[in-house]
C-alpha cells in the first residue's frame, strides 16, 4: 500500500474548517446536513474515535453560538442607542440561537475531529487507507 503524506496540524485545521476529512482531505463527507458516515470512505478513519467523542463538536457550535449571540446584541443595542427595541433584537437573538448551531454542525464536528487530532495524535491503525505503518512516521512529522 503507497503511504499518503501525513498532513500538518495546520493542514488537519483547515481541512475540518472546510468540511473535509482531516487526515485525508476527502471531502463531500455528509450524505444529508446532519448526517455522516462512520468511517471516512477514502482513509477509513472512524469519526468517533471513543464513546462520547463528539460532545467536543457541541462544545464548538456553543461557543460559535454564544460568541455570535453576543454579537448581535451589541449590534443590536448599539445601532438602536438609546432607544433600544427589545423585543426585535430578542427576536433575532432567538432566530440566531435556532439556526446557527444546525448551520455550522458539520464544520464543529469536523472541526472538533481535526482539534482532537493535534491534541491526541492519529494511531497507525486509525486510518488505513493513508498507509501509515509505524508510530514512529507519525512522531517524526511533528
Amino acid at each position: 500500500m503507497n503511504a499518503r503524506p501525513i498532513p500538518t496540524r495546520t493542514q488537519m485545521f483547515w481541512r475540518g474548517t472546510t468540511r473535509a476529512c482531516p487526515p485525508c482531505g476527502r471531502r463531500r463527507l455528509t450524505r444529508r446536513w446532519l448526517v455522516m458516515p462512520e468511517h471516512c470512505p477514502q482513509c477509513g478513519f472512524k469519526f468517533e474515535r471513543a464513546p462520547g467523542h463528539n460532545v467536543g463538536a457541541i462544545g464548538v457550535s456553543t461557543v460559535v453560538t454564544f460568541g455570535l449571540l453576543i454579537i448581535t446584541a451589541v449590534v443590536g443595542v448599539a445601532v438602536t442607542f438609546p432607544d433600544v427595541p427589545f423585543l426585535p433584537i430578542a427576536a433575532i437573538s432567538v432566530a440566531v440561537a435556532i439556526i446557527v448551531p444546525i448551520a455550522i454542525h458539520p464544520t464543529a464536528k469536523l472541526f472538533w475531529i481535526a482539534l482532537d487530532l493535534t491534541l491526541d495524535p492519529l494511531r497507525p491503525d486509525e486510518a488505513p487507507g493513508l498507509g501509515i505503518e509505524r508510530r514512529e512516521d507519525l512522531e517524526d512529522h511533528r
